[in-house]
């Protein structure tokens, strides 16, 4: 798999009695050839329990099944073997490149319903890059204009590009139809937000994030080691201590999402076994080697936050210059790095959101241009969802004089809606 799109729901098609359908699409590269990768998805399918060949009598074409598996399209393969009969393996032929076009009783390249399918075209345009469009080899039109296209028609299609959405374990997911609002439940003794106040007992810091759901957070963030300007390194058998047992808790009384926010692999594989549901890593993988492994195996989203040195350093990497495109561009180039390293070690970009660090190595310009260019920053680093952490930070205290970060809720309001205008 060389690349994958985000993961849409969107309302059923053709058959509406059934239930919505959850849509993605794969860039992948392949030794097969298309009616051998078709065997191979109809195996994939018929073990995943389709009923492939309708023999069951409830079974009906475009009706409810478990996993519909297509190939859209089909590039770097010559279909025709020398004498104009259908090449049948990659063996039958030298791989002359171009965009496939064939039609067979079993296949038909491109997907004869492709561009009536708003469901296929959204993910498929979240394949394409801004130099490297995908092309209908018949039409010779983009994915995303074919898709801009058909929003427009009047009838013949649906028009439901559907809500993105992060799955989550025991079939729940993250739904990015509005912002979600995330509870942050430190659980430090050195915590810059609180105090350490729910560092003592794991049952009232459980019921401090119960409190936080009720009133309106969407995930709770737990974290066992502080990472302030100038915060020492926990040993992880201590931040397991601190964190277990408050996931846990809060585990036995709610089935709201819980992050872990941990830079270590081994606090990240315990919290998720104990019930946390994201892992919330503020180096982005870079502390501990192991993380984007380990994440990956646990089938969990992963929040990716930009960050330079740690937080003992950070405050002394606040300058980005012109040559590196500013901070949004360099914060940018860093981001999609690290998502194509979580990528390439198995966390598809549907599994994955990204954090630009506010208040980790910037400065207060920077924190405020990062929250003003939201959008732009969004667009450079491909739409994959962002989290803006200003929280209660230092750059607020800056603008506003609080000294106290507890005092600081009404500018830290003014900082999320400020990120969500911005983008």
């Amino acid at each position: 798999i060389t690349r994958t799109s985000y993961l849409r729901v969107t309302s059923p098609m053709y058959v509406t009695d059934q239930p919505a359908f959850l849509n993605g699409a794969v860039e992948l590269e392949t030794t097969l050839s298309p009616l051998e990768l078709l065997k191979s998805l109809k195996r994939a399918e018929s073990d995943l329990g389709r009923d492939v060949n309708y023999t069951r009598r409830e079974t009906m074409r475009y009706g409810p099944r478990t996993v519909d598996l297509d190939i859209i399209l089909f590039d770097g393969y010559d279909a025709m073997n020398d004498d104009g009969s259908a090449a049948e393996t990659l063996d039958d032929n030298d791989l002359q490149p171009c965009s496939l076009i064939m039609k067979t009783e079993e296949l038909e390249i491109p997907h004869p319903r492709m561009m009536e399918r708003v469901f296929v075209l959204s993910p498929m345009s979240d394949l394409e890059r801004a130099v490297e469009r995908i092309r209908h080899p018949v039409v010779n039109r983009s994915m995303g204009e074919i898709l801009s296209s058909l929003s427009h028609q009047s009838a013949g299609a649906s028009k439901d590009q559907g809500i993105r959405v992060i799955p989550l374990p025991r079939a729940r997911m993250l739904h990015f139809n509005e912002t979600i609002v995330m509870g942050i439940l430190n659980v430090t003794p050195d915590s810059f937000s609180d105090g350490g106040k729910y560092s003592d007992s794991s049952e009232y810091a459980a019921s401090a994030a119960l409190k936080l759901v009720q009133e309106g957070a969407g995930i709770i963030d737990v974290g066992g080691e502080s990472t302030r300007p100038g915060a020492e390194e926990v040993a992880i058998e201590e931040e397991l201590q601190r964190v277990i047992p408050v996931i846990r808790s809060i585990r036995k009384e709610s089935d709201v999402p819980i992050s872990i926010d941990t830079r270590n692999s081994r606090v990240a594989m315990a919290a998720v076994e104990a019930g946390a549901d994201i892992v919330n890593d503020v180096s982005g993988g870079t502390h501990d080697p192991e993380m984007l492994g380990v994440v990956s195996s646990l089938d969990v989203p992963m929040i990716i936050m930009h960050m330079r040195g740690n937080p003992k350093t950070m405050q002394t990497m606040t300058n980005y210059s012109e040559e590196e495109g500013g901070v949004v561009v360099s914060v940018a180039n860093k981001l999609k790095k690290r998502s194509q390293a979580a990528e390439e070690a198995g966390i598809p970009r549907w599994m994955q959101i990204l954090d630009p660090g506010i208040g980790f190595a910037k400065d207060l310009d920077g924190n405020l241009t990062l929250m003003r260019e939201a959008e732009e920053l969004r667009q450079l680093c491909l739409e994959i969802p962002f989290l803006y952490g200003p929280s209660r930070k230092g750059f607020i205290g800056r603008i506003t004089g609080e000294t106290s970060p507890e005092r600081r809720d009404y500018g830290t309001i003014a900082a999320c809606l400020a990120c969500v205008k911005g983008g």
